[in-house]
């Protein structure tokens, strides 16, 4: 299975930046591989109002739209998502094996979060938690819940 993961903003923090590498590097040690795929944020106007946020979001997210295949089972990452276990979302990730889609893709929006289209495209809306944490951050435990969710398809521990 391959897995990706796309998101709005860049990880500029070296940190960050290294334990990802090393979390890319333990998931292809256990036979998978995870895709990165980062496109621009947009500054967002000052004055924004809530009539005009979907309008920004569908134009900071457009160029992910091309990105997301038909057989790809997708996780949009969403403060109103579902909070699961690691086992209730390695049973998301066999759904996907047993169904036979290409790839687990894993989306995360920028500041304001995601348009509609995402979220009504995706198999699963799920949220790791209420609060709000830094991005570069929550793309770091994203990576080590994809590589605990490997292993516990492999020993179908769910």
């Amino acid at each position: 299975m391959n897995y990706r993961i796309l998101c709005v903003g860049k990880v500029k923090d070296g940190f960050f930046r290294d334990e990802i590498a090393d979390l890319q590097d333990e998931i292809r040690r256990k036979g998978q591989r995870l895709e990165i795929m980062e496109f621009p944020d947009s500054r967002i106007p000052d004055n924004l109002k809530d009539e005009n946020k979907e309008s920004f979001l569908e134009k900071e997210c457009a160029k992910m739209k091309e990105k997301i295949a038909n057989r790809d089972y997708v996780i949009a990452l969403c403060i109103e998502g579902k909070e699961l276990t690691t086992k209730k979302h390695a049973m998301h990730i066999q759904k996907a094996l047993d169904e036979e889609y290409s790839s687990v893709t894993y989306v995360i929006g920028g500041s304001l979060g995601l348009p509609k289209w995402i979220k009504q495209r995706a198999n699963l809306c799920m949220s790791f938690s209420k609060m709000t944490f830094p991005h570069q951050m929550m793309r770091m435990v994203l990576c080590e819940e994809i590589a605990n969710v490997i292993g516990e398809v492999k020993q179908n521990r769910y």
